[in-house]
Parts: C-alpha cells; sequence; structure tokens
C-alpha cells in the first residue's frame, strides 16, 4: 500500500490555507500548514514533505526569499502562489527552482494537475528535508 502523499501548505492567510487543505485532503493527500515562511522552514526541516505550496506574499517574508533559504539539491518540489498577475515573479520564482507559480484565485483542475506533475517527478534523491 502506498504511504501518502504529504504536501506543506506555507500561507499566511487562514481561510485560503483551510480551503486548498480541504481540497487536497479530498484528493487523499496529508497536509501540513505553516502561515508564515520561516514556520514553513522549520517543518521542512521536521518533516518528510513531497511538495511545498507556497505564497508568494507571506508577511515577513516572500517567496523569493523561502526559495533561496531552502534551496539545496533535496529540498522537495514549490508551487508558488500569487494574486498578482506579475510574469517577473513567475520567472523568478522558477529560477530559484519553483516547478510552477499559479494565480490565485486557482481554478482546482489547474491546481489539482500542477500538483500531481510535481508529485509525480518527487523530490531529487536523498532526504525531503529543506
Amino acid at each position: 500500500m502506498e504511504t501518502k502523499k504529504t504536501i506543506l501548505l506555507v500561507e499566511d492567510d487562514h481561510s485560503f490555507r483551510e480551503s486548498l487543505r480541504k481540497l487536497l485532503e479530498k484528493e487523499g493527500l496529508q497536509i501540513l500548514e505553516a502561515e508564515s515562511g520561516p514556520e514553513g522552514i522549520e517543518t521542512l526541516k521536521k518533516e518528510k514533505v513531497d511538495l511545498v505550496i507556497l505564497d508568494f506574499y507571506l508577511g515577513g517574508m516572500n517567496g523569493l526569499q523561502f526559495l533561496e533559504k531552502t534551496m539545496n539539491p533535496s529540498r522537495p518540489p514549490v508551487i508558488v502562489l500569487t494574486a498578482f498577475g506579475d510574469w517577473g515573479i513567475y520567472t523568478e520564482v522558477v529560477a530559484k527552482g519553483a516547478v510552477d507559480c499559479l494565480p490565485k484565485p486557482i481554478k482546482r483542475h489547474e491546481l489539482m494537475a500542477v500538483v500531481a506533475g510535481a508529485l509525480s517527478k518527487g523530490a531529487p534523491e536523498g532526504e525531503n528535508h529543506g
């Protein structure tokens, strides 16, 4: 029996994070939550995570800073979410190793397609810790 994949949601908007958690749990995924970049980094250090879904604009740290602080070969794939349709953000986060950048509001089928693709690629060999 395959173990559930674990996704870390790093999102400071509680109601949006709750909605994402419910959606992903319905898909059979295990969810860890962090409401700030530093909390997300600590969770990555302690837990086995298969994928990170990261809000770009977090209080005290943005998505680029999170990606820079967690950049290493064993970091799990990261999907960045942003409410701002700035193409520059997309190119910057992908350059820092994010697998994709999706605009808010998110369409369920688009999110699940990107999540499935990222989980199928998985993290590089080795530990999944940040």
